[in-house]
């Protein structure tokens, strides 16, 4: 990787531009003429926000595009120049991509490590550039924010065990609340998948008519292995089938095309808001055809938006509070007829038309990108647009912790004993909470 050239110069200047200013806090000497994005937030002269970069682990399917699309509106509204790509779900190419990135001059990192196990070693790159991060989705065990340093802004993820229970209610009760249904999981080990099997048990506890025929099978997410489960189940358990619960849309829509192909007559649920699963979703498919009854999305247009907001905000002079860099965020779900749901499900529910418009449509996105920061909205008006919620210590085992296995000698920050602050902060975030484009 080249480490010369006009952009890497352009970064060591405004790296060492950082470290003598926050030098000169430290010694009383900074006054009013210290950037507001290097100590604190405090006003100011502000240093510009002109490249952002992202990676993803695809952009060939409609999550990430979706994703894509909010970060282009976003960075378009805050006049930052885009830079998104895809790293295939290699932590070696996603890291020599952020190394070329911020040679080039990129001011901030956002999106999702390839894996787990790659969340602190992209921390540590934005670290080492003095840049924000923004991660969504990964994270490693038993590691945080604070532990990574400043540039580690926030982490946020629906909260998947909730979720999870949800999209099987959803299930459950097209079902007519008894029966036996299948279970296609996600990628095992990583905290969506993990998570969203604890909401499946959770809700079973609430349906004891409904059964789970055999083990759950993976569908690793993709729609091959999916269909692979899928006539794996049909194989052993036939017409015993009554529903089928898939942990995204791809693998939704890989076990919908086995069940055509054997003219089994059920319900399946997904999750992420695919295009073509909110398109079968609108369709509305009778009780005597195979069909997609609900998805859960965690809105990926605006995590892409919330990520530009706070990396904006954090090279403006904003810092988080702890309780702020690890949350977890609202989402909605897709379903034909929203009011015959309002009282089975407690969530934010729209109908598949309008979330293909807002989503995929032609027009503007539901969203005002520039209310979502402190900085640009002001300290009073700003309105994140979405639920969020901090992730407490009695949260992090839908994150996958568990005391057996936390590395020796390791402590969490203290913060994280003050359930005081936590309380504060949620009381913020949910007194700013003013629109959802979905209600």
């Amino acid at each position: 990787m080249a480490s010369g050239g006009k952009g890497s110069q352009w970064h060591r200047d405004i790296s060492d531009r950082r470290r003598y200013l926050k030098t000169l806090g430290a010694i009383g000497l900074g006054g009013s003429t210290v950037l507001a994005g290097c100590t604190g937030d405090s006003g100011g002269e502000s240093e510009k926000y002109e490249k952002a970069f992202s990676t993803v682990p695809t952009l060939e399917n409609d999550y990430w595009n979706a994703f894509k699309r909010g970060y282009s509106k976003a960075t378009d509204a805050y006049g930052v120049s885009t830079n998104i790509q895809a790293n295939g779900g290699s932590t070696t190419d996603m890291l020599s991509q952020v190394d070329s990135a911020v040679t080039q001059g990129s001011q901030s990192i956002i999106g999702t490590a390839s894996k787990d196990s790659g969340v602190p070693s992209l921390a540590k790159k934005a670290k080492d550039a003095d840049v924000p991060f923004i991660e969504m989705w990964a994270m490693g065990k038993w590691y945080t924010p604070p532990d990574a340093g400043e540039q580690f802004v926030q982490y946020n993820i629906p909260e998947p065990v909730k979720t999870g229970k949800l999209i099987a209610k959803v299930l459950f009760e097209e079902m007519g609340g008894s029966g036996n249904f299948v279970h296609i999981t996600g990628m095992l080990g990583t905290v969506g998948a993990n998570g969203r099997n604890m909401g499946v048990e959770e809700a079973m506890k609430e349906y004891p008519d409904v059964k789970r025929l055999g083990k759950p099978l993976p569908g690793d997410w993709v729609r091959g292995k999916s269909r692979q489960a899928m006539q794996s189940f049909v194989s052993k358990f036939g017409d015993k089938i009554d529903g089928v619960y898939a942990q995204n849309d791809t693998e939704a829509l890989g076990a919908l095309t086995v069940c055509r192909e054997n003219d089994l007559d059920v319900p399946i649920v997904g999750y992420d808001g695919a295009k073509e699963a909110a398109k079968e979703i609108k369709a509305g498919r009778g009780k005597d055809e195979a069909r997609i009854v609900g998805s859960l999305t965690a809105h990926p247009p605006w995590q892409a938006g919330w990520a530009v907001a706070k990396t904006y905000d954090w090279i403006h002079g904003w810092r988080p509070k702890i309780p702020e860099r690890m949350m977890f965020t609202g989402g909605t779900i897709i379903v034909k007829n929203p009011g015959e749901w309002k009282d089975k499900i407690d969530y934010t529910l729209t109908t598949p038309e309008t979330y293909l418009d807002n989503v995929f449509g032609d027009g503007a996105m539901p969203y005002d990108w520039e209310k979502m920061s402190v900085k640009k909205a002001g300290k009073d008006s700003w309105d994140p647009q979405n639920k969020l919620v901090p992730i407490r210590k009695s949260d992090f085992y839908q994150l996958l912790w568990k005391e057996k296995n936390k590395p020796n000698g390791y402590s969490l920050p203290k913060e994280y004993g003050k359930s005081k602050q936590f309380d504060e902060v949620e009381q913020t975030y949910a007194d700013r909470y003013k629109s959802n484009p979905y209600e």
